[in-house]
């Protein structure tokens, strides 16, 4: 069955509340930048000491050695799962991947608030998101990494390709788009080969997250 993923997309004393209120139900929780600025060390021994995975979202993409420096220290806290931009070049890719023991290396294709007007500002000879996400994920697989970040939309077509570890971000119970372009729903997600979905506001803004949880793991089994 695909993993749920929290994302902890909201203030410290919130973040908190929410992994002792969902920690039993064996999800994996994702800190992003905002979260691990405040007191991201706090809230990730806190997911471990509660025997969950975390998900550190930092979408890494610098200098080869500074991006190996970093997936170093990921190892020392013991993150289980850490994204970086396949956009940085193999090179990057590389190194991080040598630093990888335990850490599962994630490489974020193209992001859901993108579409293919983003292709035109790159200048990607790549006529699809579809198409250059696939590029990307190939990319990553050959340079070590674990698996990719991509939108359901080019799920289906990356796990057939590639057999990566699939996490698809974009995923809505509500109709509610948010600044996201490329959404889809629990069971689609599923049927197009995601190994762990990740869904946030739908859950942190709901009146009963755990109720929201539920909901949605009963979904997943369903898709």
């Amino acid at each position: 069955m695909a993993k749920l993923c929290v994302a902890l997309d909201v203030d410290k004393d919130r973040a908190i509340k929410l992994v002792e209120e969902l920690s039993d139900l064996g999800l994996v929780f994702k800190i992003g930048p905002k979260l691990f600025l405040e007191g991201g060390r706090e809230v990730i021994e806190l997911v471990k000491d509660r025997e969950n995975e975390v998900f550190l979202d930092l979408k890494l993409h610098d200098i080869p050695n500074t991006v190996k420096i970093a997936v170093e220290e990921a190892e020392r806290l013991g993150i289980d799962y850490l994204t970086l931009h396949t956009l940085g070049g193999r090179r990057m890719l590389e190194w991080a991947a040598s630093a990888s023991q335990s850490v599962k290396l994630l490489g974020v294709t193209v992001l859901t608030s993108h579409d293919e007007s983003y292709l035109k500002f790159l200048r990607s000879g790549f006529g699809t998101v579809e198409d250059f996400s696939l590029y990307l994920a190939e990319t990553a697989k050959e340079c070590g990494l674990h698996g990719v970040v991509c939108s359901v939309k080019e799920a289906r077509r990356i796990k057939e390709k590639t057999g990566l570890f699939l996490v698809t971000p974009g995923i809505r119970i509500s109709s509610e788009k948010g600044d996201q372009e490329r959404v889809s729903s629990p069971e689609e997600a599923v049927r197009a080969g995601s190994d762990m979905i990740v869904m946030g506001r739908d859950i942190y803004g709901s009146r009963d997250p755990k109720e929201a949880v539920l909901s949605v793991l009963e979904r997943i089994c369903e898709g």
